[in-house]
């Protein structure tokens, strides 16, 4: 891929978790993706079934085709086959020369751009190259990693949102589905204050563009129950907020 190259202005990210359907039902009512954003890049398998301008598979070609020798009815296996053959460009971490479209992710000059050597999954690579590339707005599906009360959580998370913190941090815009869990976007925006359990916060962003947040005393307190409850991280809570009114 050439380095010289720009990432579009707006570009969408698809990972493999359920939040991943709100891109499909963004797109198909704007009557297509390049309504929506000007590029859209897939993760891994992602790449044979939704249209895109880039795929991201940051495993090594080498190591999958060991995984699916040993098990060659597997999703492994059946992606290998298309990569093959692909022609989109796949960023990758080696290029190989059965697979003509693997492009090597450009990390030495990455990390001499962003600064950090934080990588754990494909997901943080794909943030890290929109950043580097020039995109002014990121939008993330498909990439949950918790989900509302299953006390499990995929590897991954606090990378993501490191890299969506750098990138908010040069001043590029966020967007992210309201039923995934990445940074806390599927509670209220009051569940995502820590400490102010016992007021309502109304959001009024002015013309200006200026927030201005009106704070409210509850008339009702939690119970010592709800309290400890939020408190309790041995199980999943169902909510993360103490209070009975919620800012959308």
């Amino acid at each position: 891929m050439n380095e010289e190259t720009k990432a579009g202005p707006h570009v969408a990210i698809l990972g493999l978790g359920p939040s991943l359907d709100q891109y499909l039902e963004i797109t198909k009512r704007l009557g297509g993706r390049h309504q929506f954003c000007d590029e859209t890049w897939a993760i891994n398998a992602l790449g044979d079934v939704f249209a895109c301008d880039l795929i991201f598979h940051m495993d090594d070609v080498r190591i999958q085709e060991i995984r699916a020798k040993a098990k060659p009815e597997s999703n492994i296996a059946a992606m290998l086959k298309w990569i093959k053959h692909s022609q989109i460009p796949v960023i990758t971490s080696r290029a190989h020369p059965d697979y003509p479209a693997l492009a090597e992710f450009p990390l030495q000059d990455v990390l001499n751009h962003l600064g950090h050597d934080y990588f754990n999954s494909t997901a943080a690579y794909a943030i890290a190259f929109a950043i580097h590339m020039g995109a002014e707005q990121i939008s993330i599906f498909g990439m949950d990693f918790t989900y509302p009360n299953v006390h499990d959580a995929e590897k991954g998370r606090a990378c993501v949102e490191f890299w969506l913190g750098q990138a908010h941090a040069r001043g590029v815009k966020i967007n992210l589905p309201a039923t995934t869990t990445l940074m806390d976007s599927c509670y209220p925006r009051t569940s995502r204050l820590y400490g102010y359990d016992t007021l309502d916060i109304g959001f009024d962003v002015q013309p200006d563009g200026v927030l201005k947040l009106e704070f409210t005393p509850r008339d009702t307190l939690p119970t010592a129950e709800q309290i400890e409850a939020l408190y309790d991280h041995s199980a999943p809570v169902a909510r993360q907020h103490l209070g009975t009114k919620e800012a959308s």
